[in-house]
């Protein structure tokens, strides 16, 4: 029978009574940080933890024989959105070394599927998580996997995500929709829209084009007093549901290529992530 369940309900005892070969265990890493006047803090948290949920949904059925295990969230990120209150971050090295030492613990539990739900886009902070990755794989053999910036930079990689025709017409038509725009505003509306401000339909466009988003200045100029990056107003519920089953529906395939050790390795790194200006592990 499938267990699925979270590691703070556990006892140790039932951790080793485990098969670790047929186990998989989620962990969110995701900041607490602003996202516009009309979203939580916590936006990042709230869509890891229900891609995560909806993922484990589907991978019961593809991986009847598997058990899921997840942790609480970890409200651990580096970005560079400063200037707002309520934001909680870290030095990128920080996240890369605080992942690298989370995940020398888990392996001590000899659980050899560990993955990193790292449901925030910017570059540097998967990258960090990447790298984390890598340094345990390498220490240990292959038991930690970040998909999300391979996910988060399909397109560049040449993934095909398979988006529903509504997203490809939403995606053409607005653009570089970066943060707490319309994506996010429809994805915690489909989550919970009580805790999507009522007043995100007028609220204004901002734009910044994608390579200038490496410029935290010109971030922090398009964001001006809002704090948003995108199209906000455009926000819809059934987009959101679209936009969330396809992330958890592309989690699942990634996930799945790992725990076969199938061709996983295309969903191992951001396409940024040879770029030895966003790296910690190049610097050292």
């Amino acid at each position: 029978m499938t267990i699925i369940k979270n590691v703070m309900e556990m006892t140790w005892v039932e951790i080793e009574a485990l098969d670790k070969e047929k186990t998989v265990l989620f962990v969110t890493i995701a900041p607490i940080e602003e996202h516009s006047r009309h979203l939580p803090l916590g936006t990042d948290i709230y869509e890891g933890e229900r891609w995560r949920n909806d993922t484990i949904s589907i991978l019961r059925k593809k991986l009847p024989d598997f058990n899921f295990l997840y942790l609480p969230a970890f409200p651990i990120a580096c970005a560079g959105a400063v200037g707002f209150y309520g934001n909680i971050y870290f030095k990128q090295r920080t996240v890369r070394n605080i992942v690298c030492e989370l995940l020398e613990n888990i392996v001590t539990w000899k659980i050899n599927n560990i993955v990193i739900i790292a449901s925030h886009a910017d570059p540097t902070h998967l990258i960090a998580v990447e790298e984390a990755c890598s340094e345990i794989n390498k220490r240990f053999g292959v038991c930690a996997f970040s998909p999300m910036g391979a996910l988060f930079s399909a397109q560049e990689l040449g993934i095909d995500t398979s988006e529903p025709e509504e997203i490809k017409s939403m995606t053409e038509q607005y653009p570089n929709d970066f943060h707490a725009g319309w994506i996010e505003t429809s994805n915690m509306l489909d989550i919970d829209s009580t805790l999507v401000g009522k007043d995100y339909k007028e609220l204004p466009d901002t734009y910044i084009e994608a390579k200038e988003m490496i410029s935290a200045e010109k971030v922090l100029a398009a964001m001006d007093k809002c704090g948003h990056l995108g199209y906000p107003r455009l926000a819809d519920k059934k987009v959101g549901t679209l936009l969330n089953e396809n992330a958890a529906k592309n989690l699942s395939k990634a996930v799945t290529a790992f725990v076969q050790r199938n061709n996983w390795e295309k969903y191992e790194h951001h396409f940024l992530y040879k770029l030895p200006f966003l790296r910690t592990d190049l610097s050292e």
